[in-house]
């Protein structure tokens, strides 16, 4: 990787350099870092405009779903993390806020129980179990992406901010769009990939419109310690202002926390001290782990789904939370920007070998068109959950009844192939 901080003359070095052949990813961290690697890795010139590295999350995890997991273990990326930075997940536990004698008594459940390969291309565990899903932390897959990006010869990095678009580049016509610095220099790109995350300056200077559903709820994120182990237990609890999940982590009684609530109830604990919070979590968790023993620092996000309307423009093409932001219930978030990733590479890579310009509009409409399906059902399937199960005591009471129907066997693998990024067989 290599690194510039270009003037405006050297704006127009690059321009020249990678006009026609050049992709220019705005943003880095876990999408735009993802996207560079599989792109360079299908022998596309990548530049990526971030104008620092800036500090890593050290709270935040993210959980991986298999055909993620694949994707990135053929990028290598896998096999470049340390032994111990997946954390598998063998089951999957759901449940309500009914009164229960067990609190890991699940109203939907699943466990995958087949043989399969645990880490890397070339290491097989024959008799353990395939995981429905990993956890890992941000930090560590940051870590590993950025050293692979240091060693690609194709990846440029680019310390500028990007401040707007153009859909023409004033010397280029309809042959290049433009990036504009924070020094007002023009960038020509024949191709933008906009991962600047949920508040995309590149969606907004594009004009793109988004859909927004505010429902009033903030998510608290922290890692924690229990007094019972987690048993490679993923755990998910509907509460009345929103779901609590609970995800496994390499320490055995490491669990990393995604608790939304209601604005007013989230000010409350963000702000109560350590025992009070865990008075509240043990409360909520209903000793489903034993009691909470430590913690972590505490964050809160506004918990707000936001989507693009059509997520390209000209020579533009938003992916990841840029283009679409959905609950964090499911943990599907970062599962659904690999999937963009994947899928666009294939269709680039396919009009790079019929000699189809990879930015036309044309390539673009049917990436969008390509990722609609999967983005629609995972979007409406977060909202439809959080809303049915999190909000009133009626609502409850049928989604009592909708638990119950989650466990029929057809629902139920529904439910796993949601969950194991197998929903349309990609």
């Amino acid at each position: 990787m290599t690194t510039s901080d270009p003037t405006l003359t050297e704006h127009e070095t690059i321009g020249h350099e990678t006009i026609g052949k050049g992709i220019h990813i705005v943003g880095g961290g876990l999408t735009g870092y993802a996207a560079a690697l599989s792109l360079a890795a299908a022998g596309f010139p990548v530049n990526i405009y971030q104008p620092d590295v800036p500090a890593v999350d050290q709270l935040r995890t993210t959980t991986i779903n298999p055909a993620a997991y694949a994707m990135l273990d053929q990028l290598g990326v896998v096999a470049a993390l340390p032994d111990d930075a997946l954390t598998p997940v063998h089951h999957i536990m759901v449940t309500d806020d009914a009164d229960r004698a067990n609190p890991l008594d699940p109203v939907m459940s699943w466990s995958h129980t087949k043989s399969g390969k645990e880490k890397g291309n070339n290491e097989q565990t024959d008799h353990a179990p395939t995981p429905l899903a990993w956890v890992i932390s941000n930090a560590v897959l940051v870590h590993a992406m950025q050293h692979m990006i240091t060693a690609s010869k194709l990846i440029t990095w680019h310390a500028l901010a990007i401040t707007g678009y153009h859909p023409r580049h004033p010397d280029y016509d309809h042959a290049a769009a433009a990036l504009v610095s924070a020094d007002d220099a023009l960038i020509p790109a024949s191709l933008i990939i906009a991962a600047d995350g949920r508040n995309s300056q590149i969606r907004h200077a594009a004009g793109i419109r988004q859909i927004s559903r505010n429902l009033g709820q903030t998510a608290i994120v922290s890692q924690i310690t229990m007094t019972d182990p987690h048993r490679q237990i993923a755990w998910q609890r509907f509460l009345s202002g929103g779901p609590i999940a609970l995800m496994p982590m390499a320490d055995p009684h490491m669990f990393s926390l995604v608790w939304s609530m209601t604005n007013a109830d989230a000010t409350r604990l963000m702000d109560a001290d350590k025992e009070r919070f865990a008075m509240a979590l043990d409360d909520a968790t209903g000793l489903a782990f034993g009691r909470m023993t430590d913690m972590t620092e505490r964050q809160a996000f506004a918990v707000i789904p936001t989507h693009a309307v059509w997520p390209v423009s000209q020579r533009l093409v938003l992916i990841g939370d840029a283009a679409h932001a959905i609950n964090p219930l499911a943990g599907q978030g970062y599962n659904l920007a690999l999937a963009d990733i994947k899928t666009l590479t294939r269709m680039l890579t396919t009009a790079r070998r019929d000699g189809i310009d990879i930015g036309s509009q044309h390539i673009l409409n049917r990436y969008a068109l390509a990722r609609a399906p999967e983005v629609t059902a995972m979007t409406l399937a977060t909202d439809g959950l959080n809303m049915l199960f999190s909000f009133g005591k009626k609502r409850r009471r049928l989604a009592g009844m909708g638990m119950a129907l989650a466990n029929l066997p057809m629902v139920k693998s529904l439910a796993e192939r949601v969950a194991s990024g197998r929903i349309f067989d990609r």
